[in-house]
């Protein structure tokens, strides 16, 4: 309905009751439409490609998740799916990626962790599918632009990507939060030579060390209190693919030695195991600290720094990208308005773009597309004034500096202080909401907590 969000279309299906109904309800609280399916006879006979992602059970009666993903496969390529497995189905959840599932979850499952994997799905699946189209549109083997602008700086970046994409070495990105340095680690892998092998992500501030270890390596049978199956852990699921390590200099000391022996020797063991095991993917990394004075602090190992360092990108911040501001904005609000089926984009005044272009973006990219969201959805007509603009960019004047405010004067300020700011002014923003923070910022509540933790305030 014009002037409306076009909310995102589920297809959930599983044969338990009181699983349809929790994430029936949790998906209407989350911005999705559920439609729900009972068995995978159901599921293929409601599918169709008004879905933006289904989520289905592996274990369901008249017609199993494989038979759904081989259905789906045949019927519907582009629509990405996630499947859902109890502890003792690992291997079949393996299986299931290998047979065309983006991801998989493990029951009892985290309804944060959902609802995150049901959108990355998303985002990887159209990917996916503006690669091949590019590839057919132009009828030869290169890296789809995942980038947006027409400067000088998004040039120069392009250039390097592509370069990096046709080689096969370890990545390391280097960045401020919100920069998009998960948007070109697929854009990397899905202009690559293992493009049709998976991309898995590991976010390393996400989970506690202890599940971080089974995260990445997977564990046996009784390696711990309550492991009751083996899992494979999220480099086996990998093979032949990419693995993204987001926020790297978060990774625990003491598991940072395991890691350099999969960059070093290609061989790793589950938690708990004994079997050597040879593994063949490619690491890319991403941080938003500075490793080598980890490094010097001894927080992080210095063979291991060397060892993901092999091809360093560093992704410039949205205030060195300003002459790409306009073009960007045009980019989302022109896909805010499609999702909201209007039948013409919202567009910017020029004041509400002139007041854009001089604010310093401490969230970059990611603050940029929230900011725009959030205007669209209250401005009168369709036309974004400066008037609906948040009052930090109304406000910013022709400087920030001088003034006595909280707004932030970014220059010459280190960036591990930069992101403390922009964290702590977020959450003031938000009224100490945490969940409103995270989201505001694009990351998890459990990162906005871990970030405060380490800032001391947590």
């Amino acid at each position: 309905m014009s002037g409306q969000f076009q909310r995102l279309k589920v297809l959930i299906a599983d044969d338990d009751e009181t699983v349809r109904n929790l994430l029936e309800y949790h998906s209407q609280k989350r911005g999705f439409d559920p439609v729900l399916a009972t068995c995978g006879e159901e599921f293929m006979e409601l599918a169709d490609d008004s879905f933006d992602v289904a989520l289905l059970d592996l274990n369901m009666p008249r017609g199993s998740g494989f038979d759904c993903l081989k259905s789906l496969a045949a019927k519907l390529p582009d629509l990405p799916a996630v499947v859902l497995s109890s502890a003792d189905e690992i291997q079949d959840a393996v299986s299931a990626m290998k047979a065309g599932a983006l991801d998989y979850l493990t029951k009892p499952f985290d309804l944060d962790e959902v609802f995150h994997v049901l959108r990355q799905a998303i985002e990887v699946s159209r990917l996916r599918r503006e690669n091949r189209e590019l590839k057919e549109s132009i009828g030869v083997s290169r890296p789809v632009n995942g980038l947006i602008g027409e400067g000088n700086t998004t040039r120069q970046l392009v250039s390097q990507i592509e370069k990096i994409s046709a080689i096969d070495s370890t990545v390391l990105l280097k960045g401020e939060s919100g920069v998009g340095k998960g948007l070109i680690a697929r854009t990397i892998h899905y202009a690559s030579a293992r493009s049709a092998a998976p991309f898995v992500t590991v976010s390393c501030p996400a989970l506690p060390r202890e599940l971080l270890e089974s995260e990445l390596f997977g564990h046996e049978k009784g390696a711990f209190t309550g492991a009751h199956q083996r899992r494979v852990g999220k480099i086996e699921m990998a093979a032949g693919g990419t693995l993204f390590l987001d926020e790297i200099g978060d990774l625990p000391l003491d598991l940072q030695p395991k890691l350099l022996n999969v960059l070093q020797d290609r061989e790793f063991q589950r938690v708990g195991g004994s079997q050597t095991i040879r593994t063949d993917i490619r690491v890319i990394a991403a941080t938003n600290v500075d490793l080598e004075d980890q490094v010097k602090n001894r927080e992080f190992r210095e063979d291991l720094y060397y060892r993901l360092n092999v091809i360093p990108l560093e992704v410039p911040p949205l205030r060195q990208r300003i002459d790409d501001l306009k073009v960007l904005a045009a980019h989302f609000l022109d896909r805010v308005s499609r999702s909201r089926g209007l039948s013409k984009p919202v567009r910017l005044s020029d004041g509400a773009l002139l007041a854009m272009q001089r604010y310093d973006w401490p969230g970059n990219i990611r603050q940029l597309e929230n900011v725009l969201e959030r205007a669209s959805a209250f401005c009168d007509g369709q036309c974004i004034a400066e008037s609906d603009l948040p009052a930090e960019l109304r406000d910013n004047g022709e400087s920030t500096e001088g003034d006595g405010s909280d707004k932030l004067n970014l220059a010459n300020i280190p960036l591990r202080d930069l992101e403390r700011a922009a964290v702590l002014q977020t959450l003031r923003a938000a009224d100490g909401n945490k969940a409103e923070a995270a989201r505001r910022l694009g990351v998890t509540e459990k990162s906005v907590y871990n970030k405060l933790k380490r800032f001391g305030f947590a």
